[in-house]
């Protein structure tokens, strides 16, 4: 019996020494941030680099805390949006001069297009049409550019991350949260890019194709009913998806914390009475130790976030403020007869409407997963 205490005290202690070592050799190292923080700023796109604070893109931990804490102020945030919108504008309005411009154009041929026979009126309303669906859609090839590179920067930037979550996640005794959070999250970044990055253009150019007849009369309705359907159908799949995605995520996460917790809480009560003066020590010294990595956490997620919010207010302000146009252009098409020029650019527009959600919806999810990294417990401190 007398052995067995013997051995228990020698285990109790090399694990109390070994705690205190790690305590005193990572105050040092904790106040620098981890090297995986450098791969992930690395990945950054560069307008997201520049809208953030220089404290976040700074290697020293104190100094991403206070960035982060700036980044997150209200005051900049409205700066930032404000100077989306001015930079949004600038570049949209010789669009909307262009729509306009045709809308208007369309509007003259069809008065002229009065004055010959019905079969040649008829063939020069075709070919106006037929100009103005072609402008429409060179406009929108040009933003499905950019939701293209959105989404690749998007998911490059989360991929980035999920070495970053495992470091920290161990840093703090959530081995069991390192491990499962990193494959959960591996997944859902290849559900959200199968799902988003490789259907999202096919089903706009659907879109786009079946708007094109609503510009005629006779398939006006249809073209309306199908475009319409598709998205709406669209929309809803994708959002139950990224529901049982961000579902599962947020169980795996807590249950893992938990567990982790419990275990470490087991730890410590099994140094406590091996050790009973030195063990309080322990105790306070990983509440200590807990504080920091929550802290660092914190701070990491923070910048996560608003990297994802900046990589998504440009796309949405973009997409916005050329919805307006399209449909601005539609209501001047509407008051000067362009009855077939009005439905396509309402319809359009619809379509803008619909690549908004999606790319709100892909955010969201790498939202939450990074607020549930950032507020999960440290289990030393449990």
């Amino acid at each position: 019996m007398g052995a067995r205490k013997l051995v228990a005290f020698f285990v109790a202690a090399f694990f109390v020494i070994s705690v205190m070592t790690l305590c005193v050799f990572a105050e040092d190292e904790w106040e620098t941030m981890p090297k995986e923080y450098g791969a992930f700023l690395d990945g950054l796109p560069d307008s997201v680099r520049d809208a953030l604070p220089d404290g976040v893109l700074s290697d020293v931990r104190e100094d991403v805390s206070e960035g982060a804490l700036e980044v997150s102020s209200p005051s900049y945030l409205l700066r930032a949006l404000k100077t989306l919108f001015q930079d949004s504008l600038g570049r949209l309005l010789p669009t909307m001069a262009l729509l306009c411009g045709t809308v208007v154009l369309s509007a003259v041929l069809y008065l002229i297009a009065g004055f010959f026979t019905a079969g040649t009126g008829r063939a020069l309303d075709l070919c106006v049409r037929l100009c103005s669906f072609c402008i429409v859609a060179e406009l929108s090839l040009v933003s499905l550019e950019e939701i293209s590179n959105y989404f690749e920067s998007l998911f490059n930037v989360s991929s980035s991350f999920i070495p970053l979550s495992g470091i920290l996640y161990a840093m703090g005794g959530n081995l069991t949260a390192a491990a499962s959070g990193t494959v959960s999250l591996s997944t859902v970044l290849a559900v959200c890019e199968f799902f988003c990055a490789k259907t999202v253009i096919p089903v706009f150019c659907i879109c786009l194709a079946l708007s094109m007849l609503s510009a005629f009369e006779g398939a006006a309705v249809a073209g309306q009913n199908l475009s319409g359907t598709v998205r709406k159908w669209y929309t809803m799949a994708l959002s139950f998806v990224m529901m049982l995605m961000t579902t599962s995520l947020a169980a795996q996460s807590v249950i893992s914390a938990k567990a982790d917790g419990v275990a470490m809480k087991g730890i410590k009560f099994a140094v406590s009475g091996f050790v009973p003066i030195s063990g309080g020590t322990v105790s306070s010294t990983l509440g200590t130790l807990a504080s920091s990595v929550e802290l660092l956490r914190g701070s990491v997620g923070i910048v996560g976030v608003f990297a994802i919010l900046f990589l998504l207010l440009p796309v949405i302000v973009e997409l916005a403020v050329m919805r307006g146009i399209l449909s601005f252009s539609a209501y001047l098409s509407g008051l000067l007869g362009c009855t077939g020029e009005q439905r396509l650019l309402n319809d359009v527009a619809g379509a803008y409407g619909y690549l908004e959600g999606v790319a709100v919806l892909a955010a969201a999810v790498l939202l939450i997963a990074m607020a549930i990294f950032a507020v999960t417990a440290a289990a030393v401190g449990g």
